[in-house]
């Protein structure tokens, strides 16, 4: 009987494809070890447009859906905290980051104000997108600030971080030789960067999800 060979190129994919998998159990280990009500990027993005999608209106005395209607309102029902936080006292719920290190999710502080930052407007991070309540009786927006002296950027501790691995190419898998990969619903990113490795590496979700909202 005759034993059939496998072409190079299928033997080079699942070569890929086995080395990926022992990567891949870690990263789901890692997911579900992550802190019990953490909350992800992609969620505080998310919690602080419908806000913005339903015009809450400032009030530093009223309230919607369990948190004061103010911009510190704002950023603690963003972040899921379970109280409303004052512009000062939120800040003993995060830790301070650099201005080059924000990322969409965090919080910019600044002298009586506190915002959701989505991200940068131009490439000299002089300006930044937010969205936050400011003002008496105005709705939730989204805007375009200035960074200003005194301003401070605010990560919320406990966020939970994507692994920079889960954050692969959205384009097509393709084998050693150009060819398409089709891959299983169920298999990982990891997978399917191991896949290929060639494909170039796109934008994340997180800030296709941000940059979508603010158009």
């Amino acid at each position: 009987m005759k034993v059939r060979k496998s072409s190079p190129r299928v033997s080079a994919i699942l070569g890929r494809l086995l080395l990926a998998i022992p990567l891949s159990m870690a990263l789901t280990m890692a997911v579900n070890t992550a802190p019990a009500g953490a909350i992800t990027r992609d969620q505080v993005i998310s919690r602080a447009n419908t806000w913005v999608k339903k015009r809450v209106r400032y009030s530093q005395s009223g309230f919607y859906g369990g948190y004061r209607r103010d911009c510190s309102g704002m950023v603690s029902m963003a972040w899921g905290l379970k109280t409303s936080y004052t512009s000062s006292t939120i800040r003993s719920r995060a830790s301070r980051v650099s201005k080059r290190n924000l990322k969409p999710g965090d919080a910019v502080h600044t002298p009586g104000h506190v915002s959701i930052f989505v991200g940068w407007a131009n490439k000299s991070k002089t300006r930044y997108r937010v969205m936050e309540q400011s003002g008496s009786g105005k709705p939730a927006l989204k805007r375009t600030r200035t960074w200003r002296r005194g301003a401070k950027g605010l990560r919320l501790r406990g966020i939970d971080e994507p692994s920079p691995v889960l954050m692969a190419s959205n384009a097509t898998p393709v084998g050693p030789a150009g060819a398409p990969v089709a891959l299983a619903g169920t298999v990982t990113a990891a997978v399917a960067a191991a896949a290929a490795p060639t494909a170039p590496v796109a934008s994340t979700a997180l800030t296709q999800t941000a940059t979508a909202l603010l158009r």
